[in-house]
């Protein structure tokens, strides 16, 4: 049992009415948005981010319900992305199903995405606390906004540097992270230094689990995964596994990917080829290197309170680096 499910069975009452929460604000007149809203919630996946809503409450003693109104909206806000981004990226399989794109077209996913941002705000309005809407708007606009950084970068069809990429990570996964510890925090009414310590914690999170994402893209199996392999450079989309890569070659291997990168298209076998170079020059432990550095459990040390609630999250940074899927 890994311990997301551990967590999910420890936290069974709060689960079960963010589940029930989710299903209720699903419901509409139009038929369609509770067909593609309940796939989407049968589909599973994680939750971490509306976990460590919940988890981070928890842990400040918090005694009510809104942070479950908050924990939904942050699941809403985190599908609506889902479905806007597989709308982008012509992507095709999720969580081992095809996805909404595929089923439904490109239109519906859009339509869809944009209700489950209105019922995001309809959530945070219900939650009471101005404070904890502030965030979360804050963090839907930062995120479209990486979006669109992504979008540009790629169109620019070259080898970004590791800055361009934090940049990116920091805006599209890490905000959404930061916000979801945050209004844990603000629901429980923390002070602000503790809040912002929260938010900080929750973007070092988010940045470990995308760099873990984007390492699987290349190095994963997706038997485990739940969607396709390769998909990132069959895109054109440069991750720090890429960049990594890019930096250790020789200078004519390096040209060799920069062309690649600059094609309309890149072929399975370039992408085996790449993976292959990958595994030959130790990415995977460069990546590995790299994330050791990172600061969470520091963060997570400094707040002053000792719980079975702060260690699941400790135990959430655990399972993020070691996941593999």
């Amino acid at each position: 049992m890994n311990i997301i499910v551990k967590i999910q069975q420890d936290l069974k009452d709060e689960v079960t009415k963010l589940n029930d929460l989710i299903i209720s604000c699903l419901k509409s007149d139009e038929e369609l948005i509770e067909t593609v809203g309940k796939y989407l919630l049968e589909a599973g996946g994680k939750r971490i981010r509306p976990l460590l809503t919940i988890i981070t409450a928890k842990m400040f003693d918090y005694k009510g319900d809104n942070h479950i109104k908050l924990a939904s909206a942050v699941e809403f806000i985190h599908t609506a992305t889902l479905l806007h981004d597989d709308v982008v990226d012509d992507s095709t399989l999720r969580r081992f199903k095809p996805t909404a794109n595929v089923i439904w077209g490109s239109k519906t996913s859009i339509l869809v995405g944009d209700f489950l941002f209105s019922q995001s705000f309809k959530l945070m309005v219900a939650s009471g606390s101005i404070k904890a809407m502030n965030v979360l708007a804050k963090a839907s606009a930062i995120i479209s906004e990486g979006e669109v950084v992504q979008l540009v970068k790629l169109n620019e069809r070259r080898i970004i540097t590791i800055e361009e990429y934090q940049q990116i990570v920091k805006s599209k996964t890490a905000e959404l992270f930061g916000a979801s510890c945050e209004v844990g925090a603000i629901i429980a009414e923390q002070v602000d230094h503790i809040s912002k310590d929260m938010r900080d914690f929750g973007k070092l999170l988010g940045t470990i689990f995308q760099v873990v994402d984007d390492l699987l893209d290349y190095l994963g199996n997706d038997k485990q995964v739940g969607k396709n392999i390769g998909d990132d450079f069959l895109e054109g989309k440069v991750t720090l596994p890429l960049i990594f890569l890019y930096n250790k070659l020789e200078q004519d291997k390096q040209l060799w990917l920069e062309n690649i990168i600059k094609c309309d298209k890149r072929t399975n076998d370039e992408f085996i080829k790449v993976r292959d170079l990958m595994i030959e020059h130790e990415i995977h432990n460069e990546t590995v290197s790299y994330l050791s550095n990172n600061e969470a459990n520091k963060l997570l040390n400094k707040i002053p309170v000792q719980n079975s609630y702060k260690d699941y999250l400790f135990s959430i940074i655990r399972f993020i680096l070691d996941r593999s899927y």
